[in-house]
């Protein structure tokens, strides 16, 4: 397999999954290390769903390398 930029986006996918998850439980976590405001939750979600995106990419891109 030729070097290309499949690992970047599967390195950003996970990247984003993890603060999109870390900002959701932040949110709503007893600790108020971040205000629970929607804007909050509307960012974990949105990057949640651009990791998601990202993986998909990926994965999209190793069936056709096969």
């Amino acid at each position: 397999m030729k070097p290309s930029l499949f690992d970047l986006r599967f390195v950003i996918g996970l990247f984003f999954l993890i603060i999109g998850l870390i900002v959701i439980i932040a949110s709503f976590g007893e600790s108020k290390i971040v205000d629970g405001s929607q804007i909050n939750l509307y960012a974990g979600i949105v990057f949640i769903v651009f990791a998601g995106g990202m993986l998909l990419s990926f994965r999209a891109s190793q069936k056709s390398d096969s």
